[in-house]
């Protein structure tokens, strides 16, 4: 059984990148290399946040922003810790992200297969804005579109 009350939520560094990378692996048919998380790290215009249960790395979101809009390119959660709230600790923290930098707008888009995250976006207010045909590979794939408008003071 998992211990619930071990959990952290912070912001993931660069030294955070190999643990994020092999969650990729385990999670996503096209996963992001630890080069390419340590470079988004870095970039300045993207918050990455973990999420921790004692030492080990259960789940992180990446967000992106520009000006007042951001998007969400992942939140993703170890398998052995789905449905216990850890991606609801997540976008919570995208969620006070977004009120510190000023963002107003969320979008995203996710694979049109993947009914849990979909379901999920849209119990955290995300509406469908359209389809993106053939935008994923590996198995080609339809994205869903979808975005939310971020009220002040918003909280999960």
């Amino acid at each position: 059984m998992r211990d619930y009350k071990m959990r952290t939520v912070r912001e993931a560094g660069e030294a955070d990148a190999a643990d994020i990378a092999a969650l990729e692996r385990i999670i996503f048919p096209d996963p992001w290399t630890e080069n390419g998380i340590r470079e988004t790290v870095r970039s300045g215009r993207a918050a990455v946040t973990g999420a921790w249960s004692g030492r080990e790395l259960i789940g992180y979101a990446i967000l992106y922003t520009v000006l007042d809009e951001g998007e969400i390119a992942r939140i993703a959660v170890a398998s052995s810790y789905r449905r216990q709230g850890v991606a609801g600790l997540l976008f919570g923290q995208v969620l006070k992200i977004c009120g510190d930098r000023g963002i107003v707008r969320l979008m995203l888009e996710v694979r049109e297969s993947n009914a849990s995250a979909v379901s999920f976006y849209e119990k955290c207010g995300f509406t469908m804005d359209g389809v993106r045909k053939g935008y994923y590979s590996n198995p080609r794939e339809d994205a869903i579109l979808m975005s939310l408008h971020v009220p002040e003071g918003r909280v999960l």
